[in-house]
């Protein structure tokens, strides 16, 4: 049988920010045979020049998986590692289709050929294994899988995810460059990746230059009235007795040095709480007695007194800032008019969850970074800052003055837009930095 060529996938994004540049792959294999006579398989990776398929040519071959790139394949994809991890996530997925076809592969050994020649040794037909799927080995490669070119994450044709645009309102707003303003960036939303090493999460990119390579669009609107931020933290109450710190550093020891240790350490504790009750016997042992019995409250039904309960204001957790605004959109003339409905679409859009292709799943929607700016551009130092926010509710008044009226084209005379923000992440001590000089500006 002659070379199949699978149908073409992506585009596949390589690059980042001006130099991102787009690719056209599919792959190409060709049934052979060993030096015994088995049958095995040729797998090799063409470029296009476009998605129609043009200009294709072989820029690398994979054996057992990995992919060998020839003189052909451009500076681009030898020298990006993650280029390269793309081109072969693609290709496995074309592998995956190609397999489908029963002239290419006929029989379990085939498809044992098959499989090892893209790098799957260990995976069978699909009736010796119930599912052609490889297992996942842990959350980073189920985040790579679904999040793949041609993956089950890829979202539903329809779905917007750049190209939203730039808007001011009112037009004249930066024309004079003598106001403030705000600034709404919207940025398709980026997952924390799960560390294995240090077992938590990592830092989103916050610096302006990583997220303007992010923004997908952006509205600046006048700075409204009664403007405000507030940062609260959790405080509560907690007891904690000396039985509980006796019963806490017998865990503890057990933990960190063995059941053997604890068994030691509850006798140094025992001895420990006797001696610090001296003479009143009777008040340990009602207290003994009260946890044996489940009735806690012994010591004090036969004393009158109750074991110190050590009470202290502990710090509980950060809190997430939430933002409300209100904004008035009376366009005066068409064009005026045009921006408030784009503007109106801009957020309904871009906070609307995204279907996935396959169905399966929803993903988040774009997030926004706001921020105030002077009348020269910059941010303002003398009003809060803000850290990447989601937005929770967007609400359009098409009436705000009371009565319906629309000018001869249809389009109200007036919009009333209000919406509220909520921070994804808290704000921490170190977020405002550790300058030698005290800063003269709000922060966060």
């Amino acid at each position: 049988m002659s070379a199949v060529t699978s149908d073409i996938s992506g585009p596949i994004k390589i690059g980042e920010g001006k130099d991102q540049k787009t690719i056209y792959t599919g792959t190409k294999i060709t049934p052979t045979k060993d030096k015994d006579g088995n049958k095995t398989y040729k797998v090799e990776i063409v470029q296009y020049d476009n998605a129609n398929g043009e200009g294709g040519e072989v820029i690398g071959e994979k054996t057992d998986g990995k992919i060998k790139y020839n003189n052909k394949a451009s500076d681009d994809i030898t020298g990006n590692a993650e280029a390269q991890k793309s081109i072969n996530d693609v290709s496995k997925t074309q592998a995956k289709n190609l397999e489908k076809n029963k002239d290419l592969v006929t029989t379990s050994e085939d498809s044992r050929a098959f499989h090892k020649a893209n790098g799957n040794p260990n995976q069978g037909t699909e009736a010796e294994n119930e599912q052609n799927d490889p297992k996942l080995a842990n959350v980073d490669d189920a985040s790579k899988t679904l999040n793949a070119p041609g993956g089950a994450g890829q979202p539903k044709p329809g779905t917007r995810n750049s190209g939203f645009g730039s808007y001011v309102f009112p037009k004249s707003l930066r024309e004079d460059k003598g106001q403030d303003f705000l600034k709404i960036d919207m940025m398709k939303y980026e997952p924390k990746k799960f560390s294995k090493d240090s077992f938590s999460f990592t830092e989103r990119s916050h610096k302006e230059k990583d997220t303007n390579n992010r923004s997908i669009g952006s509205v600046i609107l006048p700075i409204p009235g009664g403007i405000q931020d507030g940062q609260s933290v959790t405080w509560g109450e907690s007891s904690m007795s000396p039985i509980d710190m006796a019963k806490a550093n017998i865990a503890l020891t057990g933990v960190t040095e063995g059941l053997g240790a604890a068994a030691a350490e509850t006798g140094n504790m025992a001895r420990n709480i006797a001696s610090s009750f001296g003479d009143n016997q009777d008040a340990l042992a009602a207290v003994i007695a009260g946890m044996a019995a489940g009735a806690g409250n012994m010591l004090t039904r036969t004393t009158g007194a109750i074991a110190n309960p050590n009470m202290e204001l502990l710090f509980g957790g950060p809190s997430l800032r939430t933002f409300s605004f209100q904004f008035q959109l009376a366009p005066r003339d068409k064009d005026e008019a045009m921006e408030a409905v784009k503007i109106i679409r801009f957020f309904k859009q871009g906070m609307a969850p995204i279907r996935t292709k396959s169905m399966l799943f929803m993903k988040s929607p774009h997030t926004f970074r706001l921020s105030y700016r002077n009348s020269k551009g910059k941010q303002h130092k003398y009003l809060n800052k803000f850290k990447e926010c989601a937005l929770g509710t967007f609400g359009v008044n098409y009436a705000p003055n009371g009565n319906y009226s629309t000018y001869t084209d249809g389009v109200p005379t007036a919009y009333q837009i209000s919406m509220t923000y909520r921070e994804l992440n808290p704000i921490y001590n170190d977020d405002y930095g550790n300058e030698k000089t005290f800063p003269e500006e709000v922060g966060f």
